[in-house]
């Protein structure tokens, strides 16, 4: 069998695996109590910040002191209220802060060092917006290595991904909307510094969304290279990558090494829905319908598990084997979710069964399961009467569910049609 599933032995980590973690934990960022100057004192040639002493209006007197030393980066040692200060204060006036990596790190290494990455936070996020991530990690990438420089380059890589998802809402080219996080991510690898694994994950996230599937595997090379433990949502996020590039014997592969990594067993019924919903998509009914039955024997299916296998069997035509799954789900007591009846809705609209689909929109609403946008869409395409499909419409609309372009277009097509009868 292409897929076998083993029975859970033990959701804890593998005494060789919290060895790794600990391992990789304190290879490179155990605290220090000497607590190293970071920063070397620039030149005063590059001290970016000697032209904040002229501006007008002048800096308040503590902050007057500390730009007068010529050393703002020893000035600001131990100071993180003062960073904190000197970066508000000069983004307010009209040159700005400096806009360069060493000023952003003489603000962000005091922050981390007193651990309020909460303020490091805003500050880290205008250094991202300015293009000056990369060239800020390899500056903080050369200072000696210590816990709370190991959590500010996290925050950094962090704050990357989510510039990427930010970017996709202005840009959807992949070529610059993914590739700040995985330039962050090779810069830190590069180093032999390994980031947190929710960071990796969050990487591997950004990748998949815009499916990267080759860069996805080379930072799980990369994470194993550098002692990083996998995570469930690891092998998850590349289960699910590897079914969309359709690749199913590299799912499968994965899987084993899972099994063999968590305790030879799948970790949680996330990984099985991934798995279900994966072979579905791929047309693998039969063995999504035996990873089905495992799940309802274990006890842990869900509407999610039995959802992808419902839509595909409607997809294929096979209108009563769908009907009987969704029975048979309901009386295992499962409750079905608006996927749930979006589904069986469109289906019987799409196999001629307009009275079914009419009683399962009762059914949804019955049951408190408001109807969403492609509920509604599925009921204004189903129906003849263009009349219904029209008060449909407006009950959408009442119900506070804008309608979209394919909205639109079906009561078009309607209309043209009802006008050529």
């Amino acid at each position: 069998m292409l897929f076998s599933i083993h029975p859970c032995k033990s959701q804890a980590p593998a005494a060789s695996t919290v060895a790794a973690a600990a391992a990789i934990s304190g290879l490179r960022f155990a605290a220090s109590s000497s607590s190293p100057a970071l920063i070397p004192p620039p030149r005063p040639e590059e001290n970016p910040f000697a032209s904040l002493l002229a501006s007008d209006p002048p800096p308040p007197e503590p902050l007057r002191q500390v730009l007068a030393t010529g050393d703002v980066h020893a000035a600001l040692r131990g100071l993180p209220g003062l960073a904190r200060q000197l970066f508000r204060w000069a983004e307010a006036t009209p040159p700005g802060f400096p806009r360069c990596a060493s000023a952003y790190a003489a603000v962000l290494v005091p922050l981390a060092e007193a651990k309020h990455l909460h303020a490091a936070y805003p500050v880290s996020v205008r250094a991202i917006h300015l293009d000056l991530l990369l060239p800020l990690l390899s500056l903080l990438l050369s200072f000696p290595a210590t816990a709370s420089l190991h959590h500010l380059l996290n925050l950094l890589l962090r704050l990357s991904t989510k510039f990427s998802t930010e970017c996709r809402a202005h840009d959807p080219a992949p070529t610059t909307c993914s590739t700040l996080c995985l330039a962050a991510f090779r810069e830190m690898a590069g180093h032999g510094v390994p980031p947190f694994i929710k960071d990796c994950n969050r990487v591997l996230r950004a990748l998949h969304d815009e499916a990267r599937w080759d860069d996805m595997r080379a930072v799980y090379a990369e994470m194993l290279h550098l002692g990083i433990e996998p995570s469930i949502v690891t092998y998850n996020t590349l289960l699910d990558s590897f079914f969309k590039e359709g690749r199913i014997d590299q799912a499968a592969k994965l899987l084993k090494e899972m099994e063999a990594r968590a305790g030879g067993c799948l970790p949680s019924d996330v990984t099985y829905n991934v798995v279900i919903s994966g072979l579905a998509r791929k047309g693998e009914l039969e063995k999504a319908a035996q990873l089905v039955d495992r799940m309802r024997l274990s006890e842990k299916a869900s509407a999610f598990t039995f959802n992808p296998l419902i839509t595909r069997l409607f997809a294929r035509g096979s209108v009563e084997k769908a009907e009987a799954l969704q029975l048979e789900m309901e009386n295992e007591g499962i409750v079905p979710t608006v996927v749930t009846y979006n589904t069986v809705i469109h289906g019987m609209f799409k196999s001629g069964n307009v009275e079914v689909a009419q009683m399962k929109f009762v059914e949804m609403r019955a049951m408190g399961l408001l109807p969403d946008l492609i509920t509604y869409n599925s009921l204004i395409n189903g129906y003849c009467d263009l009349d219904e499909a029209r008060r449909f419409k407006q009950e959408m609309v009442e119900q506070g569910c804008q309608p979209d372009v394919s909205t639109y277009t079906i009561l078009m097509n309607g209309s043209r049609k009802d006008g050529e009868n």
